[in-house]
């Protein structure tokens, strides 16, 4: 079994995940751009430390920033540092991630949540390798590998104007596709006994049979995030130093269905010219289902914004940007279902 650092768990048991894994260690010997598209909560940024650990840079600093959790303007002072006195309260120079990024990794997590006008900033470091922080007026050369992630659809994105397409053909250089984790269900096992000893502190607790076949037939929608969730739970919960059946708790947002009936998907690996959707169906009924599946994500996004005081609040309830629960909102007004005015407001 190979398995990152306990900080970073990321098994790679299930015959898919192997196959990524090995080829993850391929481009990591290159210094080759890699994006890295799947669902939120799969372990993109566990892949990300793959490339980093696998590779030449290993031993230089490995630097995450996810761009949706960032007010957008702080976000260019974030990545390229300030000068003293470039604004109110600069009062002494700041190293930005890329300097701190110095001859090691630098991952852009939710890279489609960046502004447009950064984009091109970013776009023209990732040509010229030098960055201006806020305020200077000479650049600063650096020498730092991109990963990138996202688990927005940025062919979408860019149609929309909302991502620059040069920009997309610097960051791709290679494309990595973490599936769900439903659809690796070999990797569930070993995953949930991790989060159990992770969890357990001085216990030494154990999860029953009944316990495991229970989380074998969940669907996880929340995929690797929402297992450790429900093992944490279930942490509180058990007695004895046995975790049953009856102490698996899932959340209840509408979007589970029985693992049976998920959608197969795909964590094939793509070319950068040969991008493809990162969910695959199979062609007998895959697309037929696909209503079914829309129907019951806006539901749980129609239950949280209903429960919630305003859109941030729901975004960070469904674990999205409000960008992302945005751009949902009005993809599925465009596809004719029914969404409430109020809640379709830009």
């Amino acid at each position: 079994m190979n398995q990152i650092t306990d900080d970073y768990p990321f098994v790679f048991v299930d015959s898919k995940s192997v196959e990524l894994f090995e080829l993850a260690c391929k481009v990591a010997r290159t210094e080759i751009p890699v994006l890295v598209r799947g669902p939120s909560g799969t372990g993109k940024e566990v892949l990300a430390r793959v490339l980093h650990e696998s590779s030449a840079r290993a031993d230089q600093p490995f630097v995450a920033l996810n761009c949706a959790a960032i007010p957008e303007h702080l976000v260019e002072d974030t990545l390229f540092g300030h000068e003293k006195g470039a604004f109110t309260g600069a009062h002494k120079y700041s190293m930005g991630f890329f300097e701190q990024a110095s001859g090691g990794t630098l991952f852009l997590d939710e890279i489609g949540e960046m502004p447009l006008e950064l984009q091109a900033k970013l776009l023209r470091v990732l040509q010229e390798k030098q960055i201006y922080r806020v305020g200077a007026t000479t650049p600063v050369s650096v020498n730092v590998r991109i990963i990138a992630a996202t688990n927005v659809d940025l062919k979408y994105n860019i149609q929309n104007r909302l991502f620059r397409e040069d920009l997309y053909f610097r960051l791709s250089g290679f494309n990595l596709a973490i599936g769900r984790l439903a659809d690796r269900p070999a990797d569930i096992e070993p995953l949930a006994r991790i989060f159990v000893q992770k969890h357990s502190g001085e216990q030494r607790s154990t999860l029953s049979q009944s316990a495991l076949q229970k989380l074998l037939t969940h669907s996880w929608p929340g995929n690797v995030r929402e297992l450790e969730n429900v093992i944490a739970r279930a942490m509180v919960l058990h007695e004895n130093h046995s975790i049953e059946a009856s102490d698996i708790a899932f959340d209840d947002l509408g979007l589970g269905e029985p693992m049976q009936a998920a959608e197969s998907i795909s964590t094939n690996y793509l070319a950068p010219n040969n991008v493809a959707p990162i969910n695959r169906a199979h062609s007998d009924g895959g697309s037929s289902r696909q209503p079914q599946r829309e129907s019951s994500e806006l539901h749980a996004i129609l239950r949280a914004l209903q429960a919630s005081t305003n859109r941030e609040q729901a975004a960070e309830q469904l674990g999205m940007s409000p960008r992302t629960l945005r751009q949902k909102l009005f993809e599925f007004r465009r596809a004719g279902h029914e969404v409430p005015r109020a809640y379709a407001r830009s």
